[in-house]
């Protein structure tokens, strides 16, 4: 049995502007969003996403179509029913936080409550048990908002959104105005609320590491729904190429070392283009990107920042980098399914110094000239059936190639 709808949108039209200065905002959107479900809209600037929330929230009207908020129309109600409804039903959470100055953190999550008719004692006990659920520390929710920290205001803002029990969630670029590690941290909350409460997120942003926790991505694109995954995303597994030898001839302090190095270049490359530490063992890593060209991007830039590196060892530190593109399972921070498998497989199936792809990635990378592929070569690969078409990608400028010709300390390994 399937589960009831959160929010559905028929047909949904919206426009601004008159005559020559009108502007096409939503062109016949429909969108069904079951209960409980994580959405996450993504999209270029001006394609309609943070209007489709708007609608949502009965903050606007469409020119045409229909919102429904739990099979309610919103064009059936009167403004102060569409507000009670977007009070008791919906809690909206913004990227600039728009929590009152002149409240303290406790004060800006219980106000809510005042307009539901909840005494002052009562509404103090529910902001205090919403800010420990959003693991605001109890030392500063007495503060004022200038005095808290992005992250911490953005937790307030969560908060006072929960505070009213609401089924449904609106989040528009609510990891905007943070640093990376601190909006993972506000993914993380948002996804465990969806799993442990159930809640239904919809998450407008421009972050493909943001898009990866959702369930769902619906792409929107000149106010038309262009595309729709579900759990659709390119994976990466590294390793460092023969580490065993590695070990053996810089011995086990020096080879460790490398190790460390690989950890970071890796992890400094996966911050910056959009990617997801999913697990990391030994020398190995598996990382999830929302985007294949973002994944291929970190795959270059990682092989090339790890050949600069020889300078330090003496000899070539290369890796092998598998990539894939598909449908994963997702629970909590892991990925699960055959394409997490394949992506595996290739990665093992790389030599040493090489990235290798599966032909959907090289397929949703190869229109741009960033990037250059080899003619490819059918393998089987560990585990799975058939025969599979993988493409080698070129990473080595003439610095790199050179370099791996006349090592510095006059050695090279052979991994």
């Amino acid at each position: 049995m399937s589960a009831p709808l959160a929010v559905a949108l028929e047909d949904v039209s919206k426009r601004y502007g008159r005559g020559p200065q009108t502007v096409v905002s939503l062109s016949e959107v429909t969108m069904h969003v079951p209960a409980g479900e994580f959405v996450a809209v993504v999209g270029p600037s001006g394609s309609g996403k943070s209007t489709l929330l708007h609608l949502i929230a009965g903050l606007d009207t469409p020119d045409g179509g229909r919102v429904l908020v739990g099979g309610t129309d919103l064009a059936h109600l009167r403004d102060d029913a569409r507000s009670d409804l977007r009070l008791r039903e919906i809690g909206f959470v913004f990227q600039s936080f728009q929590l009152l100055p002149t409240f303290t953190a406790e004060e800006n999550v219980a106000w809510p409550l005042e307009f539901l008719g909840v005494g002052l004692r009562e509404a103090r006990r529910r902001a205090a048990a919403a800010l420990a659920q959003v693991a605001l520390p109890a030392a500063v929710r007495t503060r004022r908002p200038a005095e808290l920290s992005g992250g911490e205001q953005q937790r307030v803002a969560i908060a006072r959104a929960l505070v009213t029990e609401p089924l449904i969630l609106l989040a528009d670029e609510p990891t905007g105005n943070l640093d990376s590690h601190t909006g993972q941290s506000i993914l993380a909350l948002l996804h465990r609320l969806n799993v442990e409460r159930h809640v239904t997120v919809i998450l407008v942003t421009h972050s493909a590491l943001a898009a990866s926790y959702a369930r769902r991505t619906v792409e929107l694109r000149d106010g038309r729904i262009l595309r729709e995954a579900r759990d659709t995303v390119t994976i990466m597994f590294s390793d460092i190429g023969g580490f065993s030898a590695l070990t053996e001839r810089l011995g086990d302090e020096r080879a460790q070392e490398v190790l460390h190095a690989h950890s970071a270049v890796l992890r400094e490359q996966v911050a910056l283009h959009g990617g997801f530490e999913v697990k990391a063992q030994g020398d190995g890593f598996m990382i999830v990107f929302g985007s294949a060209r973002r994944a291929l991007l970190c795959a270059i830039a990682t092989q090339r920042a790890m050949a600069a590196y020889d300078g330090y060892t003496g000899v070539p530190v290369r890796l092998h980098i598998g990539l894939h593109t598909g449908e994963a399972i997702k629970e909590g921070h892991d990925f699960f399914g055959r394409s997490v498998i394949v992506a595996a497989r290739i990665g093992a199936t790389a030599r040493s110094g090489e990235i290798l792809v599966s032909s959907l990635v090289r397929e949703l990378t190869e229109g741009t000239a960033e990037f250059l592929f080899d003619g490819g070569r059918e393998v089987g690969l560990k585990g799975l059936s058939g025969r599979h078409r993988l493409f080698g990608v070129r990473w080595e400028t003439g610095t790199e190639r050179s370099r791996e010709r006349e090592p510095p300390g006059g050695h090279r390994l052979i991994a």
